[in-house]
């Protein structure tokens, strides 16, 4: 039996899949983050000093994925010089790199704060809150990867959506924190008001994520309304 697809179409065959390996190496980046600040939310919680190290020393890792993303994209636009969805593909796959890359960013800077304080011995009421505040804006950065492993043309809106969930929990957790600081060590007070807000920004990064999906799925931008005829 022979192949009866023609040079063309062969040579497209090839760069569909260059851009599949593409989308999967930006969901492993993103996993790599998110698997990351699953060790940082147990330092978090139960002052493991060890995984705050272990989130720190695995970072390396993100930013080796990441710059290794970055090549592969800037490569394929370099030699495949490519026009309409597929430029729009590249550039927002560039655009949601970056902001998982600061996410992981984000998540050392937390440990890093646990080092500093060899740990958060909290109030239950705190680690109450802060428990909560975690698990909303890293389930919410979760929800992004997903929706990035499917291109779901709807993640930035439905994210927007959910993110009013993690600023309602900051602001509920810097009305505590200030409730207690007569009671708290000023260093721990500062580096807890830290961590509510690189937990906002986690969130937010998770936010531009789906809107830079829908972008290039759609060609909008939900917060400009931006429309990319190509």
């Amino acid at each position: 039996m022979t192949d009866d697809r023609s040079p063309h179409s062969e040579i497209r065959h090839r760069f569909e899949t260059e851009l599949e390996e593409i989308k999967r190496l930006a969901v492993g980046l993103g996993s790599l983050v998110l698997e990351n600040a699953g060790r940082l939310n147990e330092a978090l919680l139960e002052n493991r000093l060890d995984l705050a190290q272990q989130v720190i020393d695995a970072d390396d890792q993100v930013d080796r994925a990441y710059i290794d993303l970055e090549r592969r994209v800037f490569r394929v636009i370099a030699l495949q010089q490519p026009v309409a969805g597929d430029l729009r593909f590249l550039i927002s796959i560039i655009r949601v790199a970056h902001e998982i890359e600061r996410s992981g960013d984000l998540v050392v800077n937390c440990a890093k704060g646990i080092l500093r304080q060899h740990g958060f011995h909290l109030s239950n009421q705190i680690q109450g809150v802060l428990a909560r505040l975690c698990r909303s804006a890293l389930d919410l950065f979760g929800s992004s990867i997903e929706s990035l492993a499917e291109m779901d043309p709807e993640a930035g809106r439905r994210l927007d959506e959910e993110d009013d969930v993690v600023d309602d929990l900051v602001g509920e957790f810097y009305t505590l924190l200030a409730t207690e600081t007569e009671s708290m060590d000023v260093d721990t007070a500062i580096e807890l008001s830290r961590v509510g807000r690189y937990m906002e920004r986690i969130a937010d990064h998770a936010v531009n994520i789906g809107e830079h999906i829908g972008f290039a799925v759609t060609g909008i931008f939900p917060r400009h309304g931006e429309i990319d005829e190509g």
